[in-house]
């Protein structure tokens, strides 16, 4: 058994001989440094007074339970001999005696207080021993600034020592730096079991930056805030590892650590589930690599370099494994959540991990760039490429896949990767179809030309990738690596994109072959059945009747199935009686009858087209072939689908012939077999509508030509009350319906049947067929009816709401002027004079404000008021002579007859110039009337002047009471003559007014060929005139208006009645145009 107190007294007395003594024969056993006598001066010394500094001063009483203050009792030891060998391992073992005794108070101190003997000569070969068994008991003891201070200075010793030698300091080195970490990792300096900073005192990342605790221009300083993270790592405190850490790089970014530092950081976020930070963390590791400021600043410590690429590249491909791996993990969520009936989450989750996929593909892609020779490469490309299409990138997700399918390193995702090219950009042309920038043809061009061609059109760049990437698969993936049975569908929809785009030689090429591969057998499928569809409607759109009949005819005789375990199609009896059925109407085998069947009728029909472009007899015998083809194959097939058309066309081909009864018997037959039919495809529901309505129509129109209005009526009346024809939507019926319902009315009308009329107009004005073009005119009819019935007051009203209901209507402006004037000829019906004279202003006001054309219709209804209007004064004319009365003198008599002359003339031009307002409105009848009425005038003035009465003055009468009988009548004579001639030079330019009125009429009736009252009035008058002053009249007009037409004799002649006119030779009618 050890006799450690005994060792420790021999230790003491050989290295403190000034103050302890060892004698082996008188040890006392159980002597203490702490009250025993250590220095063997006399037994039974007091050893209080042997020993004062393990007393305490002063004369106070002690508290017994108190630990006395210690006072190093080594502070002025001597060792045995000055050149002891030994001095330095006997005080080492002396401190670990201290060190290791648990039980003794102030044993920490005791020991520290060996150690520092040791200290005392920094060149002692146990310094850095002792300096850290110092630091070690100042730690034990909690003295931490203490023990920091030597951890420290420890740690400078070693990194003197090894720049003093060359060779490493101190082993211990490491374990000083890790209690540095330590002690500042420990937030309970006081040991009261309060972390330091509930109680106000610094965090561990303030003490450690306290240059009073750690210098902070030491070498190593950065070490130590790195061991303080190490520890909050250790003891998973990860937020404050790495805000000390990050304080460690912003102020020794360039320290060879740094990058192991900063990967340090990312494993803290991710231990804190802080995944987002630790990625970022990582990422912050290619800022090491060659070319960084880091890197050539850290050119001596290579192994730190190869250590940052290596934790770069690592950080790399964990990252994007770790997002690819997550993202996978969430979108498994999200199918998960869709399965559950959870929308909302789902795409929730699909965001979080398309996120995820997106991060992952750029780390994948910056290794791939950075390592490209990786021997993980080929994979990596692959991940890169699954992370890229489901981020929905399909863009470089196709590019990437593109690379794995090519890449020569590996093949194992060739399948794969293939396929996913080709769904890439499938992704792609759906979202630029979707948003409009891409369409994609759903049909093929049509065809151009004759014989009919189909030129290709320009394919999408996106389209022409997509169908390379579906070739390069068929290309390199066989049907054993096909796993996902893809290459079938791709061949289709290749060959169906040609079809599409025109390229026909080609696609018809693709469509021979799926279809020679698909037709029957193991490997028939429905695109064999599809590509048979395609090469039909081929050869139906180039007209190719050969081809038509070729595919019809193999499709029964190679029995095709288009599925391994399906039928062919029936034949004979069997066919058509499966074909009869409506329901079997689209299947392949009734398209094929049906085809070969419209060959027949086609073979009709193109009879039918010769005759078209025949004349004459052939051309009748042609329409008359061609009916007799096509009703017999309908006798043949009557339930073709093809037949009722056939029908329409072999009763046109009659009417081409004039055999309207045949014609019309046809339609009938169409009526009676056509009619009852039924589908339940509205499509061809719609066709025997059309064919049926158009049947009905024809018959009407017929029997309506034919004088047999009963018949026609009836027809028409089915068209307008079948509840068949009623809820139609074909635009051919609504037009045959509309124009029936007006038929029907108007033939009413005609019968004059005009309460079945007003019926039908009514049905138009109800009617949601008929525009408002036709129901104006209903509307103006019922008013009409009632004029024509000669109900006055009725008619006066249907006009007057027509008028109130489209005054305002533009298009309705012609008959607004025309109710205006049935108004005015009701007024005049009914005698009401002054109402029609108002009506008749009311027509020409009408058509002022309808903006109607100049000669239009409606001007000739304002044209025709305007002149009754005008023309009703002139009678008020007719009686106008001149008043001479009794004048005085010769002179006042002149005077008077002037004056009456003149005003005359002025009441004479007011009239005529009245009727000027009749030519404005451009209707020939009237501007003649207006023309007649005008010479009319100007002949009444004429003669009035003539007739002026002679009226003796009185001055004259007394000088003539002084003459003879005979010589005052002889006077009188002479002095009326000289009036009269005076009057006659004033009649005659009055009287060729009249003249040049009348010629005007007389060559505007001859010019438009217009045979009036009036125009033969204007013949009339101007007979009485003779060719010589007919000419001195129209010279006289010619002298003021050069552009009147100078006279030609005989121009205004008439043949005497009973007579005709002789004709110069080479006289013609002119010509039709002019």
């Amino acid at each position: 058994m050890g006799r450690p107190e005994e060792a420790l007294q021999a230790y003491l007395n050989l290295v403190c001989a000034n103050q302890y003594t060892y004698d082996p024969d008188h040890h006392l056993e159980g002597d203490d440094l702490d009250g025993e006598d250590l220095d063997g001066e006399g037994e039974g010394e007091d050893a209080e007074d042997a020993h004062p500094a393990l007393t305490l001063d002063g004369d106070e009483e002690e508290d017994p339970l108190a630990e006395p203050e210690f006072v190093n009792p080594y502070q002025d030891c001597q060792p045995v001999r000055e050149d002891a060998e030994f001095v330095s391992e006997t005080w080492f073992r002396i401190g670990e005696y201290h060190f290791d005794d648990y039980g003794s108070p102030h044993a920490l101190d005791l020991a520290i207080a060996a150690y520092n003997q040791i200290l005392d000569d920094p060149e002692d070969r146990n310094y850095n021993l002792a300096l850290y068994k110092v630091a070690w008991a100042y730690y034990r003891a909690s003295r931490y600034p203490e023990a920091i201070d030597a951890f420290g200075r420890l740690v400078q010793w070693s990194d003197d020592e090894q720049a003093r030698t060359g060779q490493a300091g101190s082993q211990l080195r490491p374990e000083a730096i890790q209690y540095l970490g330590i002690a500042f990792a420990y937030d309970d300096w006081n040991e009261n079991g309060l972390p330091d900073n509930v109680e106000g005192m610094p965090r561990p990342i303030t003490r450690v930056q306290d240059p009073n605790l750690l210098p902070q221009d030491r070498d190593w300083t950065a070490e130590v805030y790195f061991e303080l993270g190490n520890v909050f790592f250790e003891e998973a405190k990860y937020p404050q590892a790495v805000e000390v850490w990050r304080l460690a790089l912003s102020r020794w970014p360039n320290h060879p650590m740094a990058p192991e530092i900063t990967n340090m950081i990312a494993r803290a976020h991710q231990r804190n589930n802080e995944f987002e930070e630790a990625i970022a963390a990582r990422s912050e590791l290619g800022q090491y690599l060659p070319g960084s400021e880091w890197y050539d600043t850290n050119t001596e410590n290579p192994a730190e370099q190869r250590r940052a690429e290596e934790l770069a590249e690592n950080a790399l491909i964990a990252t994007a494994i770790h997002e690819h791996q997550t993202a996978q993990r969430e979108r498994r969520h999200s199918v998960e959540a869709a399965n559950a009936g959870d929308v909302e989450r789902a795409l929730e989750l699909f965001d979080v991990a398309k996120g995820h996929y997106q991060r992952a593909a750029e780390a994948y892609r910056r290794y791939l760039e950075r390592y490209p020779n990786n021997p993980q490469a080929y994979e990596l490309q692959y991940n890169l490429a699954d992370a890229l299409y489901w981020s929905e990138n399909y863009e470089e997700a196709a590019r990437a896949y593109a690379a794995v399918r090519d890449s020569n390193l590996d093949d194992v995702h060739l399948s794969e990767s293939a396929r996913r090219v080709v769904e890439s950009l499938k992704q792609i042309a759906d979202a630029e179809e979707e948003a409009g920038r891409l369409t994609i043809r759903s049909e093929p061009p049509a065809p151009q030309g004759t014989p009919p061609s189909v030129r290709p059109v320009e394919m999408p760049q996106l389209l022409q990738r997509l169908a390379q990437a579906r070739e390069l698969y068929l290309a390199r993936v066989s049907d054993a690596q096909d796993s996902e049975g893809v290459r079938a569908a791709y061949d289709y929809n290749n060959a169906l994109l040609l079809y599409w785009y025109g390229y026909w030689p080609q696609a018809k090429e693709r469509f021979e072959r799926i279809f020679d591969e698909r037709c029957a057998g193991p490997y028939a499928d429905s695109t064999g059945e599809v590509a048979w569809e395609n090469l039909r409607a081929m050869a139906i759109a180039l007209n190719d009747t050969d081809e038509i009949e070729r595919l019809a005819r193999d499709l029964s005789r190679r029995g095709c199935t288009f599925s391994p375990d399906g039928e062919a199609c029936p034949t004979g009896d069997q066919l058509r009686t499966f074909c009869a059925n409506p329901d079997n109407s689209e299947d392949r085998c009734c398209r094929a009858m049906e085809d070969l069947t419209a060959i027949e009728y086609q073979r009709a029909l193109e009879v039918y087209r010769q005759a078209e472009a025949a004349t004459g007899d052939q051309q009748t015998e042609l329409y008359e072939r061609a009916a007799t083809m096509l009703v017999q194959a309908v006798n043949r097939t009557p339930g073709n689908s093809q037949a009722p058309l056939a029908l329409e066309y072999a009763a046109t081909a009659l009417e081409q012939t004039q055999r309207f009864d045949s014609a019309r018997q046809l339609y009938q037959r169409i009526i009676d077999e056509v009619g009852p039919r039924q589908s339940d495809d509205p499509e061809q529901q719609a066709s025997l509508d059309a064919i049926v309505a158009n049947a009905y129509f024809r018959v009407a129109y017929n029997a309506n030509r034919g004088f047999d209005f009963d018949t026609a009526v009836d027809n028409y009346r089915v068209l307008v009350d079948s509840r068949r024809f009623r809820e139609s939507s074909d635009e051919r019926i609504e037009e045959f319906r509309r124009d029936a319902l007006v038929n029907t009315a108007v033939i009413f009308e005609r019968l004059q049947r005009y309460d079945e009329a007003t019926r039908y107009y009514n049905l138009i004005l109800r009617s949601p067929d008929a525009d408002e073009d036709l129901k104006r005119t209903a509307t103006y009819r019922i008013a009409e009816i009632a004029y024509n019935r000669r109900n006055w007051n009725l008619a006066i009203r249907e006009m007057r709401e027509f008028i109130q209901r489209y005054q305002r209507d533009g298009d309705a402006q012609e008959l607004v002027v025309q109710a205006y004037w049935r108004i005015a000829q009701a007024r005049k019906e009914m005698r009401q004079t002054r109402d029609y004279m108002r009506a008749l202003q009311d027509v020409v006001s009408a058509y002022e404000r309808s903006g109607q054309e100049r000669g239009s219709i409606a001007a000739e209804y304002a044209a025709h008021a305007q002149f009754l209007i005008t023309n009703d004064t002139v009678d008020e004319f007719e009686s106008w002579e001149v008043e001479v009365g009794r004048p005085p003198t010769l002179e006042a008599y002149v005077q008077t007859v002037l004056r009456e002359i003149n005003e005359g003339a002025a009441e004479a031009q007011r009239y005529a110039d009245g009727f000027n307002a009749v030519m404005q409105f451009g209707r020939p009848q009237w501007t003649i009337a207006a023309f007649v009425q005008q010479g009319r005038v100007y002949e009444v003035l004429a003669r009035a002047v003539l007739n002026t009465p002679f009226a003796m003055p009185a001055d004259l009468q007394r000088q003539l009471r002084r003459v003879s009988g005979d010589a005052r009548e002889d006077i009188r004579i002479q002095v009326e003559d000289r009036i009269r001639m005076v009057l006659d030079e004033q009649v005659r330019p009055i009287e060729c007014l009249g003249v040049a009125r009348y010629a005007l009429a007389a060559r505007a009736a001859r010019a438009g060929s217009i045979d009036t009252e009036y125009a033969r009035v204007a013949i009339d008058r101007l007979q009485a005139y003779g060719d010589e002053r007919i000419a001195e009249c129209i010279a006289q007009a010619q002298s003021t208006d050069p552009s009147f037409q100078a006279y030609q004799p005989g121009e205004f002649a008439r043949a005497p009645r009973g007579q005709n006119l002789t004709l110069e030779p080479d006289t013609a009618a002119p010509a039709l145009d002019q």
